[in-house]
């Protein structure tokens, strides 16, 4: 299945003669789409998802933020509120503003990571290029108005575009930052037990979790400052501070980027991580490799953005740390 989108004027930013833009580019979304895209909410104002796309002929998976204007639903006084879907178009989608154009058509392939999350890649058609008509009439055909088109099947003529998603580059625009920072912030004021029944933590899932939590770390591992590489493998893991066994959040503030072993060994609370960032192994293992880092200080993200929010640091040594002295195995908390 793929969806195809005939860019509008205004989604394109209504720009003018010189192409100067008028307002931010967008693309809207038809909310019958559902299948294809994640489902937002009307009980949450303004729900908001980030969404991995690929951007016409780049080797980049850039976060964009797709959003459910639901004013319709939170009592607006407007005379036609609003109640559409959104996704928006950053300056790292389409920096050179070569795609995204009015009357360009946009098919959406949806491709499936192992972890079953989709990452969303754009194919632009000018009207000029081969193939436009085709699906410039199947979205005239469509059941979808607006521009809109959900397409059973496969077109090989889309197929053969294609990408191989494995190594693609993560970009993750500062717009999309100043998205995910508020509602971080929004986090840091609540306690811990409030944390996980917010539902702002639907912004991310497993994929996009890795993605930020590597990235902030410049993929490299916190306690050990190393990481193993082979063509595409890496032996980094995003690893959640408040565990998600425990209902911890997938937003970036609750993950810290470990190795596998030294990841295995803090999900069992062999070491926890204090408020200013220092280590503490537990006593019992004190005498395993994982000694050379007590009291030591982990690599800290240069931007606030990726530091560990400090509830979360608070909850491991409460609840975590320890744990593999009951049982070696991590349990819910009772």
């Amino acid at each position: 299945m793929y969806y195809v989108k005939k860019i509008g004027f205004q989604e394109a930013g209504s720009p003018d003669e010189n192409g100067k833009l008028q307002r931010g580019r967008y693309i809207l979304v038809s909310k019958k789409s559902e299948d294809f895209f994640p489902p937002l909410s009307e009980t949450e104002y303004n729900d908001t998802i980030i969404l991995p796309v690929v951007p016409p002929n780049s080797n980049q998976k850039v976060y964009c933020s797709f959003v459910f204007h639901n004013d319709k639903y939170h009592g607006s006084t407007a005379k036609s509120p609003r109640n559409e879907y959104r996704l928006y178009i950053n300056s790292d989608l389409d920096p050179t503003r070569a795609y995204f154009k009015p009357d360009d058509i946009i098919v959406f392939n949806k491709i499936e990571t192992e972890d079953n999350v989709s990452i969303y890649q754009t194919i632009s058609f000018r009207p000029e290029e081969d193939n436009y008509n085709i699906l410039d009439d199947l979205i005239a055909n469509s059941e979808l108005y607006g521009g809109h088109a959900l397409i059973e099947g496969r077109l090989s003529f889309i197929d053969e575009l294609a990408l191989n998603i494995d190594g693609l580059e993560t970009v993750v625009p500062e717009e999309v930052k100043n998205v995910v920072k508020k509602k971080q912030e929004e986090y840091s004021r609540s306690s811990s037990e409030e944390i996980e029944d917010t539902k702002g933590a639907n912004l991310f899932n497993s994929v996009s979790f890795r993605d930020f939590v590597l990235l902030g770390y410049q993929n490299k591992c916190a306690i050990t400052s190393e990481a193993i590489y082979y063509d595409k493998l890496i032996n980094l893991e995003a690893a959640h501070i408040k565990p998600k066994s425990h209902s911890g959040s997938f937003l970036p503030c609750n993950g810290i980027a470990m190795s596998r072993d030294i990841h295995w060994a803090f999900d069992r609370g062999m070491f926890t991580i204090n408020d200013d960032y220092t280590i503490t192994v537990h006593e019992d293992v004190k005498n395993t490799l994982l000694s050379k880092y007590d009291n030591q200080k982990i690599n800290v993200p240069i931007e606030d953005f990726f530091k560990p929010e400090k509830n979360f640091l608070k909850y491991h040594k409460e609840k975590v740390f320890g744990l593999f002295k009951h049982s070696g195995v991590l349990r819910a908390p009772q």
